[in-house]
């Protein structure tokens, strides 16, 4: 069991994600484990095949006791830190802690001399990290469903101005206050024992992009800092994430998430969610486009929203209710805009810088 942070001393194995005798990647997840504060999915410092499972689901273990063991043929991942969790303050950086797989080519060469797309006969192989699983139980698993709409961002962008903020801290505010009228999206299912389990605190995932790709900071209990400690908190796990891997304990737990879609210049996205969260906003590219106002075309900066949500946690009018929600807050620019200095609010949300 490794070291999952903030202090936690233990955790309790939730499920198992392999067997004995399965054969195994470096990275895979193996199983999911729950802290006294997230759920945890766990990947394999090993590529082999499973010998042993050294506790049942249900069972608490402590930190630095036997999970499961592996029988490796495999050559140890890259770096020689196999001992160590892939995601959990390796710091090997890109292209370190993988393992070769047989037949794999290097994409830069053939034979010493040739380059590889003059022998298109010859494949190249990457091992696939640990998030590909977790892809491929989303999609199986989860019944997501997409909604999206326009909204006329002109007050928000008002209210950037007048706050002298980002203006996703902006759509943050809006975004948990309709989660606060909508807690059912706040929430995840605990599929085995068939029950929605709505959170208690908002831990927010939002989206990051960072020189070595995109990742998903969480801030904890974000429902409880008023916003201007929530604009800092946000600035400062966005630095840690720009200069590398984070910790383990700014990486898991998150219970809802916010993924800005505009910085790739794009509008929306029909997005696998983030398990085992059951609901995420996107946010896409502000632009200038024609609007009717008061029965007149006028341009405006218009804002695409989506959410995609577990059809299992709320029907279609609930998830309409939360994304008109959101709207109407964007157009009045309120929450921004209107907030005094140093309230809290009942759930606030950050989605960037």
């Amino acid at each position: 069991m490794p070291d999952l942070g903030e202090g936690l001393a233990e955790a309790e194995l939730v499920e198992w994600l392999v067997a004995v005798g399965d054969e195994i990647a470096h990275d895979q997840s193996i199983a999911e484990v729950e802290t006294a504060k997230s759920l945890v999915s766990l990947p394999s410092p090993y590529a082999g095949t499973v010998t042993a499972l050294h506790c049942a689901s249900g069972e608490i273990v402590r930190v630095g006791a036997p999970l499961l063991s592996v029988s490796r043929e495999a050559p140890e991942p890259v770096g020689g830190s196999g001992a160590v969790l892939t995601g959990y303050g390796t710091g090997a950086g890109p292209g370190l802690g993988r393992t070769a797989t047989p037949g794999s080519r290097r994409s830069t060469a053939v034979n010493g001399n040739h380059p590889a797309a003059e022998a298109p006969h010859l494949d190249t192989r990457t091992p696939l990290d640990a998030t590909a699983e977790k892809f491929v139980r989303a999609h199986r698993d989860i019944p997501a469903v997409t909604i999206w709409a326009d909204a006329d961002a002109t007050g928000l962008l008002a209210a950037r101005t007048a706050r002298d903020t980002g203006v996703l801290p902006l759509l943050a505010r809006a975004c948990l206050g309709a989660l606060a009228a909508f807690p059912a999206l706040n929430a995840r299912v605990d599929a085995a024992r068939g029950e929605l389990v709505r959170m208690p605190r908002v831990h927010l995932g939002f989206a990051a992009q960072t020189d070595h790709g995109l990742v998903v900071p969480v801030l904890r209990d974000a429902d409880r800092l008023p916003f201007d400690d929530l604009v800092d908190e946000l600035r400062r796990l966005t630095d840690i994430a720009r200069r590398g891997p984070l910790p383990a304990e700014h990486t898991t737990g998150g219970t809802f998430t916010l993924n800005n879609y505009g910085v790739l210049g794009v509008d929306g996205a029909t997005p696998l969610l983030n398990h085992p969260q059951t609901a995420m906003l996107g946010v896409g590219r502000i632009l200038d486009r024609p609007w009717a106002v008061n029965g007149r075309v006028e341009v405006r900066k218009v804002i695409h929203l989506s959410l995609t949500f577990d059809h299992r946690v709320c029907d279609g009018g609930s998830a309409a209710g939360f994304l008109r929600h959101v709207i109407d807050e964007i157009t009045s620019g309120r929450r921004g805009g209107e907030a005094e200095e140093g309230s809290s609010v009942s759930s606030a949300l950050i989605g960037g810088p």
